[in-house]
């Protein structure tokens, strides 16, 4: 791990206090549902560009199958909590 002394000092202060203050801003707010569809888009969107460019395997060690799978699973979640 490259930061680590950083991110023991820093990084996860800075990370619970941003939850903390999302939370509270989620809380204090009432957004409309067209603009929570654009922020989930965009999360899901995010999502699914990290995966394909980070974590899926190489050419010859990827399986569509799986890929599929997790696209429909996902898209499942996100129907069932919307």
């Amino acid at each position: 791990m490259h930061h680590k002394h950083q991110y023991d000092r820093y990084g996860r202060w800075l990370l619970t206090g941003a939850i903390i203050i999302g939370w509270t801003i989620g809380w204090l707010t009432e957004i409309s549902h067209a603009v929570l569809s654009i922020l989930e888009s965009f999360l899901a969107g995010a999502i699914i560009l990290n995966v394909i460019k980070e974590e899926l395997p190489e050419e010859k060690e990827s399986s569509i199958t799986y890929f599929a799978l997790g696209i429909l699973s996902y898209s499942t979640l996100l129907l069932l909590l919307g």
